[in-house]
């Protein structure tokens, strides 16, 4: 009977923990591949495209909502980057996507001498969020980059 009490409580225990981080974003990752284009996207012929590996990407937010930016990372050898972000608790989708740029910071001649010798920057789109276990991440990409001015 005890243990039947304790997993009452357990299950309570841990339904209040939900409820109460689904009002919290959790961690947030940002993904995606760069490639070498001018707006860092797949280009005509698609899977073709290069992709820009080594690139410099930084996440900067409003301290306000994630107090650790700019948050830094590495192209891999195949174009992918991953940023994670820990926002404030009172942090929201929409104020992640309204306060944070995602920066290509590595100029794109880097990777073709054709391109401009500048880099990219773009907004966050919101993907979704899952738990896994206790925690809650919410995935975002880009929204769709442009040439830094």
């Amino acid at each position: 009977m005890a243990l039947k009490h304790l997993l009452v409580v357990l299950f309570v225990a841990i339904m209040t923990i939900s409820v109460a981080d689904a009002q919290t974003l959790g961690i947030v990752h940002v993904n995606g591949t760069l490639y070498c284009t001018a707006n860092g996207s797949p280009g005509a012929n698609g899977n073709a495209t290069p992709v820009f590996p080594n690139a410099s990407v930084q996440v900067v937010c409003s301290p306000d909502v994630v107090p650790t930016t700019p948050a830094n990372a590495t192209t891999d050898a195949n174009g992918v980057y991953r940023v994670v972000l820990i926002p404030r608790r009172n942090a929201t989708v929409d104020s992640i996507v309204s306060t944070c740029r995602l920066f290509v910071l590595t100029p794109l001649s880097i990777c073709n001498p054709n391109l401009p010798s500048t880099g990219l920057v773009s907004n966050l789109r919101f993907v979704g969020t899952e738990f896994i276990l206790f925690l809650r991440i919410t995935y975002m990409v880009a929204a769709g980059f442009t040439l830094q001015a």
